[in-house]
């Protein structure tokens, strides 16, 4: 028995990780690692969380190119938002001595958005076995365990569609660019990762109605969530749901105000 190859690992079993880099109408705009699948979808929920497209409409060509050191997306997007992300360039150069160099101002990095239309958020039955269905959804997950997922759910609580990557934001732009790409959007977002305030801004964004955390969100989020009207629901392992919502019709099921 050779002892040194048996302690080799297994290369397959490992998740993926890229470097992606993204191209607007020829210019490079941002790096990101992730998992290289679903580009396509990531590349339109990315610019949509970035507020740089408003829809699918807007990306007029997507050219997906291998590098050396990983893959580029090379995407045209419609004139009027390639202007409107020029001129917001332009503001943020004037407030910084040094030009871009990441998020300027907390403005920037909590921009307002416009509140949700309040509304009741799912019964606490159909969340408590969400656990155990959304482990067939996690193709990848199961084979290398380092993978985070964000799943859209339908009226009845069922499982549409899920995305996976080695980053929960990534995973969550996955999902929603998919979702922009559908006739019929769901406004039941499900995240596996913990619940931070972007993800929060990801979900008011793209005009979800619940957002479901399998971990527990931050004290920041859950503020964020109650000014914008998103019902934020923490599923935990064993306990019921823990809902975090200003709706006050939900009768004996575990209502958390902040």
């Amino acid at each position: 028995m050779d002892l040194h190859n048996s302690w080799l690992p297994r290369m397959d079993e490992l998740v993926e990780e890229a470097a992606i880099a993204i191209n607007i109408n020829g210019i490079s705009h941002a790096v990101m690692m992730a998992t290289p699948d679903d580009l396509d979808d990531f590349a339109i929920g990315f610019l949509y969380g970035e507020g740089i497209i408003r829809g699918n409409h807007d990306v007029h060509d997507m050219q997906l190119i291998p590098s050396e050191q990983g893959m580029v997306l090379d995407v045209t997007i419609a004139n009027r938002c390639l202007a409107e992300l020029s001129r917001r360039k332009r503001r943020l150069t004037g407030v910084s001595g040094c030009g871009i160099c990441g998020v300027e101002a907390i403005e920037h990095a909590l921009p307002a958005l416009a509140p949700l239309s309040p509304s009741m958020p799912p019964a606490a039955d159909r969340l408590l076995d969400l656990r155990e269905r959304i482990i067939p959804w996690q193709n990848k997950a199961r084979q290398s365990g380092a993978l985070h997922a964000a799943l859209a759910l339908g009226g009845e609580g069922e499982i549409l569609a899920c995305r996976e990557d080695i980053g929960r934001h990534n995973a969550l732009d996955k999902l929603i660019g998919m979702q922009l790409r559908q006739p019929a959007r769901s406004d039941t977002l499900v995240i596996t990762s913990r619940c931070g305030s972007e993800l929060i801004h990801k979900a008011v964004q793209y005009g979800a109605a619940h957002l479901i955390s399998l971990a527990s969100p931050s004290q920041l989020a859950v503020r964020l969530a109650l000014k914008y009207h998103l019902n934020l629901i923490h599923v935990p392992r064993s306990d019921a749901p823990v809902y975090y919502t200003a709706w006050d019709q939900i009768g004996e099921r575990n209502v958390q105000p902040y």
